[in-house]
């Protein structure tokens, strides 16, 4: 560095005559030092990440060293003291009900109405055959047609809980860095469902199956999610499968 500023030094005391092509060797001597200056720094930015990289592994070698003298059950207990179950119900007290008696010594419990069902509006209490006569043939035969846009009479559209879901999904699950447990109604569940694994599927969400009285287990990893089943109905039996 001393040797590239004398030079430059001397550029300057050259006589008049060359002053022209001394004029271009500074210039040329300076930028020579500003990426003098460039490359130093990124040096020390590579030396700083390495030592941060160190620790971090050193770190990790403890950690592991540390869990190779636990028992599986010390672990978990570790594991759910440091990341407590989060679970989310909707307002109905059927869900509320069920997500109460979930991880009571260690997890986090909120109720939001994003999870409730489907309102059906003025059709509350009516059977099918009762919610057709009233809606007429043409109305019947649009709601099913489209079912993802129509709309019974004061209450919500499919397209309507997509768009309820969305800041739930993105403020609330995708944020969330301990394991999270939804207990809901079959419209919410199927949208969640193909929105985290349901991208392969070719039938819309509202034809996907989930079946009543069961736990559908989600464990991302590098490919996706690995995809458990668990039914608590007589003779069921536990299925596995990579999505």
């Amino acid at each position: 560095m001393k040797h590239i500023i004398t030079q430059i030094r001397c550029l300057f005391e050259e006589d008049s005559k060359t002053a022209e092509g001394s004029e271009v060797q500074v210039l040329e001597g300076t930028k020579d030092v500003g990426e003098l200056g460039k490359l130093k720094m990124q040096i020390e930015e590579k030396r700083d990440k390495e030592n941060m990289l160190k620790e971090q592994v050193e770190q990790a070698q403890q950690a592991l060293e540390c869990a190779e003298k636990m028992s599986e059950k010390e672990i978990v207990d570790m594991a759910s003291q440091k990341y407590p179950t989060h679970v989310f119900t909707s307002t109905l007290p059927i869900c509320e009900e069920t997500g109460a008696r979930l991880f009571t010594d260690v997890g986090n419990h909120e109720e939001t109405s994003s999870l409730n069902m489907v309102d059906i509006g003025a059709c509350h209490g009516m059977t099918l055959t009762d919610v057709y006569e009233s809606m007429g043939k043409e109305n019947v035969r649009q709601f099913l047609v489209a079912p993802y846009n129509a709309r019974l009479p004061g209450g919500e559209s499919l397209r309507d809980i997509v768009h309820r879901l969305e800041p739930f999904v993105v403020d609330h699950i995708e944020r969330q860095r301990s394991p999270s447990v939804v207990v809901s109604h079959l419209s919410t569940l199927q949208v969640l469902y193909q929105y985290f694994v349901g991208a392969t599927s070719k039938l819309p969400f509202w034809k996907l199956h989930i079946p009543r009285g069961s736990v559908i287990q989600l464990v991302p990893h590098l490919f996706g999610f690995e995809e458990r089943r668990f039914s608590f109905r007589p003779d069921s039996k536990v299925t596995s499968d990579g999505a």
